[in-house]
C-alpha cells in the first residue's frame, strides 16, 4: 500500500505535469503556427513582387525578364523559379546554384487554372515551404511563379525551444516532486502525531496523552483539536465509569453488611419471636433500600448508554404534585410541608418519571431541613413554561460544590452525615432533560436551598 504522503505527492506531480504539458503544447503550437504564417506571408509577398516585375513589361517575352526579376527579389533562404505557359522552367534565383526545386505537373496545372496555393518540397534533404502564383498579362496567364523558403531556420528555432521545454519541464517536475513531498510531509505531520498518540494510548492505556499541535487553525488543526477534545471526553467518561463502579460498590457494601449481620442474628436468636420479628423487619427495610439503590443505578446506567426510557403522554402536573405532596405530608413529622401555589398545568411527559422527580426533590428538602422549619412548594405557569420550585431552610450547599451537585454519588461535604447515596439529583437532571426541561439550584450554607424545575407546557 502506497503511503498517503506519496500518494498526495504523486497526485500533485501528476497535476503539475498535466498543466505543464498543456502549457507546453499550447505555446509550442502557437509559436509553430506563427513561424509558419510568417514564412507563408514572406512567400506570398515575394511572389507578388516577382509577378508584378514580370507583368509590367508586356512587350518583352517572359523568358527575357524572368531572370532579372528572380535576381532582383532573391534573398538568403528564399528561392524563386519561373515557368512559362508551357510549364518549362525559364528562370531561377542565383542562390539555387545547380539545384532545382521540383514542380509537379499537377501543381503547375493548378496554377495555370488561376489558383494560388502553398505546397511542400525538399532541397538537399531540408524541408522547403513553397508558394505558387500565376503570372498574368492583359488578363491572360502567361506563366507561373514558384517561391520557396527553407524551413531550416524555423525548425532550428523550434528544436531549441523543444530542448528548453524538456530541460525546463524536467526541472519543474523535479522541483514539484521535492516540493510536493515536503508539503505533504509538513501537512501530514500533525496526522502522524495523532496516529502516534493513539498508539501510545493503546500501548499504555493512558488517556492523558494529547496531540501537541502548534500550527495554524486550519483543517489539520481542527483535526488535532477535535481529537484532543475526544480524548478529554473519553478520559472523563472512563473516570466517571471507574468512580461510578467504586461508589456503587461502596454504597452496596454497607447495606449488604447489615443484611449479613441480620442473617447472623436471625440464626442466633431465631427462637426468640420478638428478636426474630425485629431482625426480619430490618432485613426488609435494608432489602428495600438496596432494591431502590439498584433501580437508581440501573436507570443511570441506561441513561449513560443513551437508552430513552421515557414514555410521553399528556400529564396534569398539578394533580401529580398534589399526589406526591399528600404522600410526603403523611410521612414527615418534624418539618412542615406547605404548598404556596399550585396552578393548573399540563405538560407532555412520562407520569412515572415526573413523579420520581417530584419525590426526589421534596424528599431531599425534607431530609436536609432542621426540625421546626418549613418546606415550601410552588407550581405556576409563566411565558409558556411550567415552573416548579421547592425551597427549604436547611443546611444549604457550599458554593464551591454546586457545579458538581448533579454528578452521581456526589454529596456536599456538610451533608455527608445524612444517609443517602447521592443519586437523586443526577436522576432528576436526566429525567428533566429528557422532557426538554431545565433544573437549577440556588443555595448558600445555613440559609437553605431552592430547586427550580422548568418544563415546556402543552400547546394547543
Amino acid at each position: 500500500m502506497i503511503p498517503l504522503r506519496w500518494r498526495l505527492t504523486l497526485w500533485h506531480l501528476s497535476l503539475t505535469a498535466l498543466g505543464l504539458l498543456g502549457l507546453i503544447l499550447f505555446s509550442y503550437q502557437t509559436l509553430s503556427r506563427s513561424l509558419r504564417a510568417e514564412v507563408n506571408n514572406t512567400l506570398a509577398e515575394r511572389a507578388r513582387h516577382v509577378a508584378d516585375a514580370v507583368a509590367v513589361i508586356p512587350n518583352r517575352p517572359i523568358e527575357g525578364v524572368s531572370q532579372e526579376a528572380t535576381d532582383e527579389f532573391r534573398s538568403p533562404g528564399v528561392y524563386v523559379q519561373i515557368f512559362n505557359e508551357d510549364g518549362v522552367l525559364v528562370a531561377r534565383s542565383f542562390n539555387l546554384g545547380i539545384q532545382q526545386i521540383h514542380a509537379p505537373a499537377a501543381d503547375l496545372d493548378r496554377v495555370f487554372d488561376g489558383e494560388s496555393f502553398y505546397a511542400s518540397a525538399e532541397i538537399s534533404d531540408y524541408p522547403v515551404q513553397l508558394f505558387y502564383q500565376p503570372i498574368q498579362r492583359e488578363g491572360r496567364i502567361v506563366g507561373a511563379i514558384q517561391v520557396g523558403e527553407s524551413l531550416a531556420g524555423p525548425e532550428s528555432t523550434l528544436g531549441r525551444l523543444r530542448l528548453i521545454y524538456a530541460v525546463g519541464a524536467a526541472s519543474v517536475l523535479l522541483f514539484g516532486l521535492v516540493g510536493g513531498w515536503t508539503l505533504a510531509y509538513l501537512g501530514l505531520r500533525p496526522v502522524a502525531r495523532v496516529t502516534q498518540t493513539a498508539r501510545d494510548i493503546v500501548s499504555t492505556e493512558d488517556l492523558s496523552h494529547r496531540v501537541l499541535y502548534t500550527g495554524p487553525a486550519d483543517e489539520v488543526g481542527a483535526l488535532a483539536t477535535t481529537f484532543n477534545e475526544m480524548l478529554t471526553r473519553l478520559q472523563s467518561l472512563f473516570e466517571s465509569q471507574r468512580r461510578f463502579l467504586a461508589e456503587a460498590a461502596h454504597e452496596l457494601r454497607t447495606p449488604l453488611a447489615s443484611m449479613l449481620g441480620n442473617v447472623d442474628l436471625l440464626a442466633t436468636f431465631g427462637d426468640d419471636p420478638a428478636r426474630r420479628q425485629e431482625t426480619i423487619t430490618a432485613l426488609r427495610r435494608t432489602g428495600t433500600h438496596v432494591s431502590r439503590l439498584l433501580d437508581d443505578l440501573l436507570l443511570l446506567a441506561q441513561a449513560e448508554a443513551g437508552r430513552h426510557l421515557v414514555l410521553f403522554e399528556p400529564v396534569a402536573l398539578d394533580d401529580l404534585l398534589m399526589e406526591v405532596y399528600e404522600a410526603a405530608a403523611l410521612t414527615t413529622e418534624n418539618v412542615a410541608l406547605k404548598i404556596e401555589r399550585c396552578e393548573p398545568a399540563g405538560v407532555y411527559g412520562d407520569p412515572d418519571r415526573l413523579r420520581q422527580v417530584l419525590i426526589n426533590i421534596i424528599d431531599n428538602a425534607l431530609k436536609f431541613s432542621p426540625p421546626g422549619s418549613t418546606v415550601a412548594i410552588d407550581l405556576w405557569n409563566e411565558d409558556g413554561k411550567v415552573k416548579v420550585k421547592v425551597s427549604d431552610h436547611g443546611t444549604g450547599i457550599p458554593e464551591d460544590t454546586l457545579p458538581f451537585i448533579f454528578q452521581p454519588f456526589f454529596r456536599a461535604t456538610n451533608n455527608k452525615r445524612i444517609p443517602g447515596a447521592g443519586l437523586g439529583l443526577a436522576i432528576v437532571r436526566w429525567i428533566v432533560r429528557e422532557h426538554g426541561g431545565e433544573v437549577s439550584i440556588q443555595s448558600h450554607p445555613d440559609s437553605g436551598t431552592t430547586v427550580t424545575l422548568i418544563f415546556p407546557t402543552i400547546r394547543d
